[in-house]
């Protein structure tokens, strides 16, 4: 068994390197968290300014099939 059970990452810190600190802090430094976030900021505009994906004009009054 790797690791021990103080740490749940399983990293053992008996090598002499400082603890690298939990994933959620280190994450910020990660550049596949800023580009979900890029993407998922777009895609928030996207639905915002498409007027909830709906993507026909609301200028034009549009005819009731009879």
């Amino acid at each position: 068994m790797t690791g021990n059970k103080h740490n749940p990452e399983g990293n053992c810190s008996n090598n002499g390197e400082p603890d690298p600190g939990p994933y959620w802090r280190r994450m910020h430094g990660d550049w596949r968290f800023w580009a979900g976030a890029v993407f998922m900021i777009m895609a928030i505009a996207v639905y915002i300014l498409s007027g909830d994906l709906a993507w026909v004009p609301r200028g034009i009054p549009h005819h009731p099939l009879p």
